[in-house]
């Protein structure tokens, strides 16, 4: 069976590349802007579900795995931290995360070769010490925060801001392994090859 990565993350093609998982790597272009009123959940869900449903258009005989990740930050509401557009948006979010607790989701969408779907969402607590802004500048500088859900990396130089992970560490990274893993073991698209 061919599997499908509908994802230009390179964080995305590593993980399920240190399993041993073999896949076509298919780069999906879907729009990602945030509907007005829409739900974290929702939004992580439905764009998963249109890169999945990109890949499937492309590749209607592999089976297509995609997934979005997000920053979710309570404070008034919820507020949704995707990719930064620029420099001052990348601090604007990192100042807002600084000193306190947020959620990374990452919705996944499987399609098998009939179209039919394996929906999973995953939610990993994430705790941020405070941060100056000298801090911030100079990491934004550096520019790991770019393309990265709420402007840092935490397999990189941003795992000095974190103080503590309640969840899949693999799911602030961009994709809840053990989680995508136990789906494609369970549905028969492909087992974990420790080599």
């Amino acid at each position: 069976m061919t599997l499908v990565l509908a994802s230009a993350s390179p964080r995305r093609r590593e993980l399920l590349g240190r399993a041993g998982i073999r896949f076509d790597v298919l780069a999906a272009d879907v729009d990602e802007s945030i509907h007005d009123g829409e739900a974290p959940r929702a939004y992580a869900a439905r764009v998963a579900g249109a890169k999945a449903a990109a890949g499937r258009r492309a590749r209607p005989d592999a089976w297509v795995l995609a997934a979005d990740t997000i920053v979710v930050l309570a404070v008034v509401g919820e507020a949704i931290l995707g990719k930064p557009e620029g420099p001052a948006d990348a601090a604007r979010m990192l100042a807002r995360l600084a000193g306190r607790r947020h959620v990374v989701m990452t919705a996944t969408c499987l399609v098998d070769p009939a179209g039919a779907e394996t929906r999973r969402l995953v939610e990993t607590e994430v705790d941020f010490r405070p941060l100056g802004a000298a801090e911030i500048d100079s990491y934004v500088a550096g520019g790991e925060w770019q393309g990265k859900a709420g402007a840092y990396a935490a397999q990189g130089q941003a795992a000095a801001f974190i103080t503590a992970i309640r969840g899949s560490y693999t799911n602030v990274v961009g994709l809840p392994l053990a989680e995508t893993l136990a789906d494609l073991v369970r549905l028969g698209v492909a087992a974990p090859a420790y080599t």
